[in-house]
């Protein structure tokens, strides 16, 4: 299998898909089989890189074109970024099998182009090897994003969120394009193997020297480049969209952006930090701001956790709560550093998804997002307000559910720096514990709220007396996916010891290894030059 076959996957089955629907008169069964046929072609493919990506002893690499770096664009793709990959593919896949249910608007053929496009833009950002093609990647991804999130395209609140996201995130890739323009202008070159290699002293073939010193340049562009992760992951001060956007966006759109896209900053600091430019010279100051902010982060999110009357909102902050510690744990600059950000972004992303699908539920049966009128309603759902209450404990972190470990490695990655870093992770679960404990009495064991109507969530809110639309039980379509994420949730905690050990901490060597992620590129250069 090419390597660069796994984002065109979803993006060729986008571009087809509106055709499809027109010429099968908008069927909803067959631009949902096909829709879910693309999204289970890619999570195969995903699953093909992954054991690609673990049998070689070098990052996969794909000239497009065979045109080689740093002339032409490439994709590279370590143990790291397989990693995101394979959970992406899953993540998007879940989606799209609950949005069969959960999504009974009209125009479900644009919705599920908007998602194949969202899958694109993000499998490609993890997977490229060039920094100005993940700028064009994140203007894939945000395209897609800001229409899927304004869906409910009758709704105000819908509206607002798009519009919200959309100058934010428009603003933010500005910025990160700006900063592209001082790495050229310095280093010749937005290959991130030549990047890599100039900033290390490395020969690379077909590329230019470096003349005089570099550091004003880098320096500008991290400046650059992180102001657009704070938006772009909800960072403070850049978070204030985020709450907008996931309470008028459909709740399977809000499950992947949170588990997936809004990681997508995250992931390029990341790369950029403990690969292309690992040691550079102001990583002292780097690290302030990020312990700084993501502190600032983890506080605003948790305690703004406690004063949410909605329940999107509420798992908005949350989803702000975890952006804090992995932007935390990014200042920490060590091989546990980088095993940890990839430890919890999987596991946040199971569990986030979890907690989405399963409040999701309740708003399909009652119509309602606010949390008072959702109360008493998981008397009828027993198994669905199980498994919320198995994604609250995840996220708190109680053992051994997956999501306590990757918070034990951040602990422990941050204790390496400073105790007070180290408690902030348990302080700020301990506020966010409260909030969830609260809601889920609130479901459980709520009275229901009486004289409320409207529409949200997809689905007419019912009509009548106290209690009556708390009617029926599980919606077993949403719930089989919710019982595949429960189960994930407590097999990533069971398994967690194995799994550190047999692939997240092989990912993290790789990914520190920028050696053997400049030599991978040279190699193919070299190579096509030799038989020129």
């Amino acid at each position: 299998m090419e390597v660069g076959i796994v984002p065109i996957i979803p993006l060729g089955f986008a571009f087809f898909l509106p055709f499809i629907a027109f010429a099968t008169g908008k069927s909803r069964r067959v631009v949902i089989a096909y829709a879910l046929t693309a999204q289970t072609v890619a999570f195969l493919a995903g699953i093909e890189l992954f054991r690609m990506a673990y049998s070689s002893d070098e990052p996969l690499v794909y000239a497009f074109g065979n045109w080689i770096a740093p002339v032409g664009i490439v994709f590279e793709v370590d143990r790291l970024s397989a990693t995101l990959v394979l959970t992406a593919t899953f993540g998007f896949l879940m989606a799209g099998v609950y949005s069969s249910r959960f999504i009974r608007e009209h125009g479900v053929e644009f919705f599920y182009t908007f998602l194949l496009g969202l899958e694109a833009g993000t499998l490609g950002a993890f997977m490229t090897g060039d920094a100005f093609n993940l700028f064009v990647m994140m203007e894939v991804l945000g395209a897609s994003a800001y229409a899927i999130v304004g869906f409910y395209r009758n709704r105000g609140e819908s509206i607002e969120g798009a519009f919200k996201y959309g100058v934010s995130g428009a603003v933010a890739t500005s910025l990160y394009f700006l900063a592209l323009g001082f790495l050229y202008a310095s280093l010749g070159t937005v290959n991130m193997a030549d990047l890599s290699a100039k900033f290390h002293g490395i020969g690379f073939p077909v590329t230019v020297k470096v003349f005089g010193d570099p550091t004003l340049a880098l320096g500008i562009f991290f400046a650059l480049t992180i102001s657009m992760v704070i938006v772009k992951s909800a960072i403070f001060p850049g978070h204030y969209w985020l709450p907008d956007a996931y309470q008028g966006a459909p709740v399977p759109v809000g499950a992947v952006l949170s588990g997936f896209v809004e990681v997508v900053g995250i992931y390029a600091l990341t790369r950029f930090l403990y690969t292309v430019f690992q040691g550079v010279s102001f990583q002292h100051w780097l690290s302030l701001v990020f312990f700084t902010l993501g502190a600032a982060t983890a506080f605003l999110g948790s305690l703004m956790m406690l004063v949410q009357r909605d329940v999107k909102r509420l798992i908005a902050y949350s989803t702000i709560l975890h952006m804090g510690y992995l932007f935390m744990a990014l200042g920490v600059g060590t091989q546990l550093a980088v095993l940890a950000i990839n430890f919890h972004i999987i596991n946040h992303a199971i569990a986030k998804m979890l907690l989405f699908f399963t409040v999701g539920a309740f708003i399909y049966r009652t119509g309602r997002t606010r949390i008072d009128d959702l109360a008493g309603a998981g008397k009828s759902m027993p198994v669905t307000t199980f498994l919320f209450g198995l994604a609250t404990l995840s996220l708190v972190g109680v053992p051994p559910l997956n999501v306590f470990f990757s918070k034990m490695l951040i602990f422990d990655a941050l204790m390496q720096r400073s105790v007070w870093l180290a408690s902030v992770v348990v302080i700020t679960s301990a506020i966010a514990a409260w909030a969830y404990f609260r809601l889920l009495v609130t479901l459980w064991r709520g009275k229901p709220a009486e004289g409320h109507h409207g529409t949200q969530g997809g689905v007419q809110e019912h009509e009548g007396s106290a209690g009556d639309y708390i009617k029926g039980g599980e919606v077993w379509t949403l719930t089989s996916v919710n019982l595949i994420l429960g189960l994930l949730v407590v097999l990533f905690g069971v398994l967690a010891p194995v799994l550190v050990e047999g692939y997240f901490h092989q990912a993290a060597v790789q990914a520190m290894n920028y050696q053997g992620y400049i030599e991978a590129v040279r190699k193919l250069a070299e190579a096509v030059l030799s038989s020129a």
